[in-house]
Protein backbone atom coordinates (compact mmCIF):
# COMPACT_ATOMS: atom_id res chain seq x y z
CA UNK A 1 0.00 0.00 0.00
CA UNK A 2 2.82 2.38 0.92
CA UNK A 3 4.62 1.56 -2.31
CA UNK A 4 1.43 2.25 -4.30
CA UNK A 5 1.05 5.64 -2.59
CA UNK A 6 4.66 6.52 -3.45
CA UNK A 7 4.10 5.60 -7.10
CA UNK A 8 0.95 7.75 -7.22
CA UNK A 9 2.81 10.71 -5.71
CA UNK A 10 5.50 10.39 -8.39
CA UNK A 11 2.91 10.09 -11.16
CA UNK A 12 1.02 13.14 -9.91
CA UNK A 13 4.26 15.09 -9.66
CA UNK A 14 5.20 14.40 -13.28
CA UNK A 15 1.63 15.02 -14.42
CA UNK A 16 1.72 18.44 -12.74
CA UNK A 17 5.07 19.26 -14.32
CA UNK A 18 3.79 18.34 -17.79
CA UNK A 19 0.66 20.45 -17.34
CA UNK A 20 2.63 23.45 -16.04
CA UNK A 21 5.20 23.16 -18.83
CA UNK A 22 2.40 23.18 -21.41
CA UNK A 23 0.85 26.27 -19.78
CA UNK A 24 4.22 28.07 -19.77
CA UNK A 25 4.83 27.16 -23.41
CA UNK A 26 1.35 28.38 -24.35
CA UNK A 27 2.20 31.74 -22.81
CA UNK A 28 5.52 31.80 -24.66
CA UNK A 29 3.99 30.95 -28.04
CA UNK A 30 1.12 33.32 -27.28
CA UNK A 31 3.65 36.15 -27.00
CA UNK A 32 5.19 35.11 -30.34
CA UNK A 33 1.70 35.02 -31.87
CA UNK A 34 1.01 38.53 -30.54
CA UNK A 35 4.15 39.74 -32.32
CA UNK A 36 3.12 38.11 -35.60
CA UNK A 37 -0.46 39.39 -35.34
CA UNK A 38 0.70 42.92 -34.47
CA UNK A 39 3.08 42.99 -37.43
CA UNK A 40 0.41 41.64 -39.78
CA UNK A 41 -2.21 44.20 -38.69
CA UNK A 42 0.24 47.10 -38.86
CA UNK A 43 1.44 46.11 -42.33
CA UNK A 44 -2.16 45.64 -43.50
CA UNK A 45 -3.14 49.02 -42.06
CA UNK A 46 -0.17 50.68 -43.74
CA UNK A 47 -1.08 49.07 -47.05
CA UNK A 48 -4.75 50.14 -46.83
CA UNK A 49 -3.83 53.74 -46.00
CA UNK A 50 -1.49 53.90 -49.00
CA UNK A 51 -4.01 52.11 -51.25
CA UNK A 52 -6.69 54.67 -50.39
CA UNK A 53 -4.27 57.48 -51.22
CA UNK A 54 -3.74 55.91 -54.66
CA UNK A 55 -0.24 54.49 -54.24
CA UNK A 56 0.60 51.46 -56.35
CA UNK A 57 0.81 48.07 -54.64
CA UNK A 58 4.40 47.50 -55.80
CA UNK A 59 5.53 50.87 -54.41
CA UNK A 60 3.93 50.11 -51.05
CA UNK A 61 5.65 46.73 -50.84
CA UNK A 62 9.00 48.35 -51.69
CA UNK A 63 8.54 50.91 -48.92
CA UNK A 64 7.64 48.19 -46.41
CA UNK A 65 10.66 46.13 -47.41
CA UNK A 66 12.95 49.14 -47.08
CA UNK A 67 11.53 50.06 -43.66
CA UNK A 68 11.85 46.56 -42.22
CA UNK A 69 15.35 46.06 -43.62
CA UNK A 70 16.71 49.39 -42.35
CA UNK A 71 15.38 49.45 -38.80
CA UNK A 72 13.02 52.36 -39.34
CA UNK A 73 10.60 53.96 -36.89
CA UNK A 74 7.87 51.79 -38.42
CA UNK A 75 9.68 48.63 -37.32
CA UNK A 76 10.13 50.02 -33.82
CA UNK A 77 6.42 50.92 -33.66
CA UNK A 78 5.65 47.26 -34.36
CA UNK A 79 7.89 46.25 -31.46
CA UNK A 80 6.29 48.77 -29.10
CA UNK A 81 2.76 47.64 -29.98
CA UNK A 82 3.49 43.91 -29.55
CA UNK A 83 5.45 44.54 -26.32
CA UNK A 84 2.58 46.61 -24.90
CA UNK A 85 -0.01 43.92 -25.67
CA UNK A 86 2.21 41.21 -24.15
CA UNK A 87 2.79 43.45 -21.12
CA UNK A 88 -0.95 43.84 -20.44
CA UNK A 89 -1.69 40.14 -20.93
CA UNK A 90 1.20 38.87 -18.79
CA UNK A 91 0.60 41.50 -16.11
CA UNK A 92 -2.90 40.04 -15.67
CA UNK A 93 -1.48 36.50 -15.49
CA UNK A 94 1.17 37.65 -13.01
CA UNK A 95 -1.43 39.21 -10.73
CA UNK A 96 -3.35 35.92 -10.70
CA UNK A 97 -0.37 33.90 -9.45
CA UNK A 98 -1.32 31.51 -6.66
CA UNK A 99 1.99 31.03 -4.84
CA UNK A 100 3.46 34.52 -4.40
CA UNK A 101 2.97 36.59 -1.26
CA UNK A 102 1.20 39.84 -2.18
CA UNK A 103 2.10 41.51 1.13
CA UNK A 104 5.47 42.81 -0.05
CA UNK A 105 7.54 45.23 2.01
CA UNK A 106 9.15 47.40 -0.66
CA UNK A 107 11.48 48.96 1.90
CA UNK A 108 13.05 45.49 2.20
CA UNK A 109 12.90 44.83 -1.55
CA UNK A 110 14.86 48.01 -2.22
CA UNK A 111 16.98 48.02 0.90
CA UNK A 112 20.40 49.63 0.70
CA UNK A 113 22.11 46.26 0.11
CA UNK A 114 19.58 45.05 -2.45
CA UNK A 115 19.67 48.31 -4.38
CA UNK A 116 23.47 48.42 -4.37
CA UNK A 117 23.69 44.87 -5.75
CA UNK A 118 20.95 45.57 -8.30
CA UNK A 119 23.17 48.30 -9.74
CA UNK A 120 26.26 46.08 -9.38
CA UNK A 121 24.56 43.22 -11.23
CA UNK A 122 23.08 45.39 -13.98
CA UNK A 123 26.15 47.51 -14.72
CA UNK A 124 28.74 44.80 -14.07
CA UNK A 125 26.79 42.20 -16.05
CA UNK A 126 26.47 44.49 -19.06
CA UNK A 127 30.16 45.47 -19.14
CA UNK A 128 31.40 41.90 -18.68
CA UNK A 129 29.02 40.36 -21.24
CA UNK A 130 29.69 43.13 -23.77
CA UNK A 131 33.43 42.56 -23.39
CA UNK A 132 33.08 38.80 -23.82
CA UNK A 133 30.97 39.32 -26.95
CA UNK A 134 33.59 41.70 -28.36
CA UNK A 135 36.31 39.08 -27.81
CA UNK A 136 34.21 36.35 -29.44
CA UNK A 137 33.39 38.65 -32.35
CA UNK A 138 37.08 39.25 -33.02
CA UNK A 139 37.71 35.50 -33.00
CA UNK A 140 34.75 34.47 -35.17
CA UNK A 141 32.91 37.43 -36.77
CA UNK A 142 30.83 35.26 -39.11
CA UNK A 143 28.52 34.00 -36.33
CA UNK A 144 27.68 37.58 -35.32
CA UNK A 145 25.91 38.56 -38.58
CA UNK A 146 22.34 38.34 -37.23
CA UNK A 147 23.34 39.75 -33.86
CA UNK A 148 25.02 42.79 -35.42
CA UNK A 149 21.96 43.49 -37.55
CA UNK A 150 19.72 43.45 -34.47
CA UNK A 151 22.11 45.72 -32.55
CA UNK A 152 22.21 48.18 -35.46
CA UNK A 153 18.40 48.42 -35.40
CA UNK A 154 18.53 49.14 -31.64
CA UNK A 155 21.38 51.65 -31.81
CA UNK A 156 20.80 54.89 -29.88
CA UNK A 157 21.16 56.85 -33.12
CA UNK A 158 17.84 55.38 -34.32
CA UNK A 159 15.85 57.88 -32.28
CA UNK A 160 13.99 58.50 -29.03
CA UNK A 161 11.41 55.74 -29.58
CA UNK A 162 14.17 53.13 -29.92
CA UNK A 163 15.87 54.35 -26.75
CA UNK A 164 12.55 54.26 -24.84
CA UNK A 165 11.90 50.74 -26.11
CA UNK A 166 15.34 49.42 -25.18
CA UNK A 167 15.52 51.06 -21.75
CA UNK A 168 11.89 51.09 -20.56
CA UNK A 169 9.27 49.29 -22.66
CA UNK A 170 11.27 46.18 -23.58
CA UNK A 171 12.62 45.40 -20.08
CA UNK A 172 9.24 45.86 -18.36
CA UNK A 173 7.43 43.73 -20.94
CA UNK A 174 10.07 40.97 -20.94
CA UNK A 175 10.20 40.81 -17.14
CA UNK A 176 6.44 40.40 -16.87
CA UNK A 177 6.56 37.67 -19.53
CA UNK A 178 9.53 35.63 -18.30
CA UNK A 179 10.20 36.45 -14.62
CA UNK A 180 6.48 37.08 -14.18
CA UNK A 181 3.90 34.90 -15.92
CA UNK A 182 6.20 32.09 -17.14
CA UNK A 183 8.43 31.80 -14.06
CA UNK A 184 5.33 31.81 -11.82
CA UNK A 185 3.99 28.75 -13.61
CA UNK A 186 7.26 26.83 -13.54
CA UNK A 187 7.71 27.65 -9.85
CA UNK A 188 4.53 25.78 -8.90
CA UNK A 189 5.80 22.47 -10.31
CA UNK A 190 9.62 22.56 -10.29
CA UNK A 191 12.34 23.27 -7.72
CA UNK A 192 13.53 26.87 -7.90
CA UNK A 193 16.80 26.26 -9.77
CA UNK A 194 15.10 24.18 -12.48
CA UNK A 195 12.23 26.67 -12.79
CA UNK A 196 14.73 29.49 -13.10
CA UNK A 197 16.74 27.68 -15.78
CA UNK A 198 13.58 26.90 -17.78
CA UNK A 199 12.36 30.51 -17.86
CA UNK A 200 15.89 31.67 -18.75
CA UNK A 201 16.03 29.11 -21.56
CA UNK A 202 12.78 30.43 -23.04
CA UNK A 203 14.11 33.98 -22.62
CA UNK A 204 17.14 32.98 -24.69
CA UNK A 205 15.04 31.31 -27.40
CA UNK A 206 12.81 34.41 -27.51
CA UNK A 207 15.70 36.51 -28.87
CA UNK A 208 15.79 34.36 -32.02
CA UNK A 209 19.54 34.31 -32.66
CA UNK A 210 22.37 32.28 -31.17
CA UNK A 211 24.53 35.08 -29.73
CA UNK A 212 21.69 37.05 -28.16
CA UNK A 213 20.15 33.81 -26.97
CA UNK A 214 23.28 32.74 -25.08
CA UNK A 215 23.74 35.97 -23.16
CA UNK A 216 19.96 36.35 -22.67
CA UNK A 217 19.99 32.93 -20.98
CA UNK A 218 22.73 34.04 -18.57
CA UNK A 219 20.98 37.35 -17.94
CA UNK A 220 17.68 35.52 -17.46
CA UNK A 221 19.22 33.29 -14.78
CA UNK A 222 20.46 36.34 -12.89
CA UNK A 223 17.18 38.23 -13.23
CA UNK A 224 15.25 35.17 -12.04
CA UNK A 225 17.40 34.96 -8.93
CA UNK A 226 16.88 38.64 -8.20
CA UNK A 227 13.10 38.41 -8.64
CA UNK A 228 12.90 35.36 -6.38
CA UNK A 229 15.36 36.55 -3.73
CA UNK A 230 13.72 39.96 -3.30
CA UNK A 231 10.18 38.67 -3.73
CA UNK A 232 9.34 41.37 -6.28
CA UNK A 233 9.53 41.56 -10.04
CA UNK A 234 10.22 45.29 -9.67
CA UNK A 235 13.77 44.39 -8.60
CA UNK A 236 14.43 42.38 -11.78
CA UNK A 237 12.81 45.13 -13.88
CA UNK A 238 15.18 47.67 -12.31
CA UNK A 239 18.18 45.41 -12.99
CA UNK A 240 17.11 44.83 -16.60
CA UNK A 241 16.65 48.58 -17.17
CA UNK A 242 20.09 49.32 -15.70
CA UNK A 243 21.65 46.55 -17.83
CA UNK A 244 20.17 47.93 -21.07
CA UNK A 245 20.89 51.56 -20.16
CA UNK A 246 24.54 50.66 -19.53
CA UNK A 247 24.74 49.40 -23.12
CA UNK A 248 23.96 52.91 -24.35
CA UNK A 249 26.36 54.46 -21.84
CA UNK A 250 29.13 52.25 -23.21
CA UNK A 251 28.22 53.34 -26.75
CA UNK A 252 28.36 56.99 -25.74
CA UNK A 253 31.68 56.54 -23.91
CA UNK A 254 33.15 54.61 -26.88
CA UNK A 255 35.69 52.79 -24.71
CA UNK A 256 37.52 50.49 -27.10
CA UNK A 257 40.65 49.94 -25.06
CA UNK A 258 43.18 51.69 -22.89
CA UNK A 259 43.71 51.85 -19.17
CA UNK A 260 40.27 53.38 -18.45
CA UNK A 261 38.51 50.48 -20.15
CA UNK A 262 40.53 47.82 -18.35
CA UNK A 263 39.98 49.47 -14.97
CA UNK A 264 36.25 49.60 -15.73
CA UNK A 265 36.28 45.94 -16.78
CA UNK A 266 38.12 44.87 -13.63
CA UNK A 267 35.69 46.77 -11.40
CA UNK A 268 32.76 45.30 -13.34
CA UNK A 269 34.02 41.73 -12.88
CA UNK A 270 34.37 42.29 -9.14
CA UNK A 271 30.97 43.92 -8.62
CA UNK A 272 29.24 41.33 -10.83
CA UNK A 273 30.81 38.51 -8.83
CA UNK A 274 29.71 40.15 -5.57
CA UNK A 275 26.20 40.72 -6.93
CA UNK A 276 25.76 37.14 -8.14
CA UNK A 277 27.11 35.74 -4.87
CA UNK A 278 24.82 38.02 -2.87
CA UNK A 279 21.67 36.92 -4.70
CA UNK A 280 22.64 33.24 -4.72
CA UNK A 281 23.01 33.40 -0.93
CA UNK A 282 19.65 35.17 -0.65
CA UNK A 283 18.01 32.46 -2.76
CA UNK A 284 19.56 29.68 -0.68
CA UNK A 285 18.39 31.28 2.58
CA UNK A 286 14.88 31.73 1.22
CA UNK A 287 14.77 28.12 0.01
CA UNK A 288 15.87 26.94 3.48
CA UNK A 289 13.04 28.91 5.10
CA UNK A 290 10.52 27.48 2.63
CA UNK A 291 11.77 23.94 3.35
CA UNK A 292 11.21 24.47 7.08
CA UNK A 293 7.58 25.52 6.62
Amino acid sequence: MKRFSTIMIIINKYRLQIMITIKALLIFFGVILVQVASATLCVLGYYLVNAVSGEAYVDTIRKLYYMTENGSTFLMILSVISASISFIWCAILYRRSSWRDDSIDYHKVFSVNNTAFIFASGIGGCVVLTTLLSILMSLNPSIFTNYNQVMENLDMSKGVLTILYVIIIGPISEELIFRGAIFDRFRTAYPFWIANALQALLFGVYHMNLIQGLYAFLLGMLLGMIAYATGSILASIATHIIFNATTYLLQAAALNGGIVFFVLLLISIIVLFLGVRYYINMCLKKLEKEAEL
